[in-house]
Parts: C-alpha cells; structure tokens; sequence
C-alpha cells in the first residue's frame, strides 16, 4: 500500500532542495562553503576571509570580508607590533582561506595555542588598528604596505 506524501512534507522537500541548490551555487562563487564534518570525507574546513575591492589611488586591494584594509610588511611583527597591525587569522576550525587566488596561511603561536595566519602571496597580512570602513592609513606605516592585487 503506498501512502500520499502530505502537502507540508512536500513543501518541506521542495524547501530542502532549494537551499541545497542555493548552497551549490553559492560555492561556484567562491563563497564559503558548508564545511566538511571531522567525520567523513576528511575535507578541511574553509571560510571566505577576504574580498578584493576599489580603493583609490591604490586600485585593486585586499580587505577583511568585513571592509578593512589589510596590509602586508617585509618584516615579522610580533609583540607590541601586533597591538598596532593585528593579524587576519582564520576563523577557530577553519584552515582553508577563500576570497581571491594567492591566499595561505601560516601557523602562528600565540601563548600555549596556535593559530592560522593568513597570507597573501607568502606574506602575512594584517589590518590596522586606525583603520575604519574604508580606510587605508597604514599604508607606509613602520614599513607596512596595503596588499594590492594585480
């Protein structure tokens, strides 16, 4: 005997099926894609952490998904250099950085944990702490540069 499928069961399917078509094409954009289970395929877990945007007279640059500047130096910055230019780091879980080709990270101790660093081309990058909205005042600061794209 076979039993009718109930209108709000069939609604529910419909629903699920939007959303997992929405995921799917919400991850052929570069979007952050639901991440994989500890269990399972063994995929790590990524996150969207930075967009490319327009700042003038800079052109194409890197920015936190959030809208700040990020800058990159030739040196390392640790200690007090870190209250001035903190570090994009990926989200706690997270290993695989999105948002643009180029992107890395690398592992830095912070006290008796570690964390992941994002990097740009091999360089390490950093917000500023003067920085707001669209802002890029640290270009030039203690050797700090904005990280143009392009």
């Amino acid at each position: 005997m076979t039993t009718a499928v109930q209108p709000t069961t069939a609604r529910r399917r419909k629903a699920g099926a939007l959303v997992l078509a929405a995921s799917a094409t919400v991850t052929a954009w570069g979007v952050a894609a639901p991440a994989a289970s500890a269990h399972g395929s063994g995929r790590t877990k990524s996150a969207t952490v930075v967009q490319v945007v327009e700042r003038s007279p800079y052109g194409a640059v890197l920015a936190t998904v959030g809208g700040l500047s990020l800058y990159t130096t030739p040196a390392a910055c640790t200690g007090g250099c870190l209250t001035i230019w903190p570090p994009l780091v990926m989200p706690k879980g997270d290993k695989t950085p999105l948002g643009t080709s180029g992107l890395g990270t690398v592992k830095r101790k912070v006290g008796h944990h570690s964390e992941l660093q994002v990097t740009f081309d091999g360089r390490a990058l950093y917000t500023f702490y003067e920085d707001s909205g669209s802002s890029v005042l640290g270009e030039n600061v203690g050797g700090f540069t904005v990280a143009t794209v392009g």
